[in-house]
């Protein structure tokens, strides 16, 4: 029971051990235990502060990505608006000149088929007029045959008569 009820001695000799063991902690341990937290407290400090830069840092990094990715759609944008209008205008020279080449065929064709026209009604002309020498010639001979029956027959009648 000596420990519920303690005596006076050995409480002044715990209180004495224990003030020494203060002034002993106070003296060698507690300076470089609480340089040591000093330390860490610093430490923690600046990794604050550089986490808060970093964070500020990141931020601003967030800002000039989002104002680069801005401008780089900004730019395809343009390109995509540029390529449009180029398409465009491709399709309308592609128009352009597909009519000029119709309308250079078509005049091609034209000419094509006047001159033919023009070298068929030559020949037929000329087929004509060969028909009508043959026609005429025909005729002529005809004629000139006749004309021979009746000079044979005029001759016999004179030829009677006389």
């Amino acid at each position: 029971m000596d420990l519920v009820n303690p005596s006076i001695g050995l409480i002044f000799w715990h209180s004495i051990i224990f003030i020494i063991l203060v002034l002993f902690l106070s003296k060698f341990a507690w300076k470089p235990i609480m340089n040591f937290i000093d330390e860490r407290e610093k430490e923690i400090r600046t990794s604050i502060e550089k986490a808060n830069q970093m964070k500020k840092e990141l931020k601003y990094v967030e800002e000039q990505k989002n104002k680069i990715l801005k401008q780089a759609r900004m730019k395809r944008d343009m390109i995509l608006k540029e390529a449009i209008q180029i398409r465009e205008e491709i399709k309308l020279k592609a128009k352009e000149e597909g009519m000029i080449e119709k309308k250079t065929i078509i005049e091609e064709t034209k000419k094509n088929i006047q001159i033919e026209k023009e070298i068929a009604i030559h020949e037929l002309k000329n087929k004509i007029g060969n028909i009508s020498i043959q026609i005429s010639e025909k005729i002529l001979k005809k004629e000139l045959n006749q004309s021979n029956k009746q000079d044979k027959f005029i001759k016999e009648l004179v030829n009677k008569l006389c």
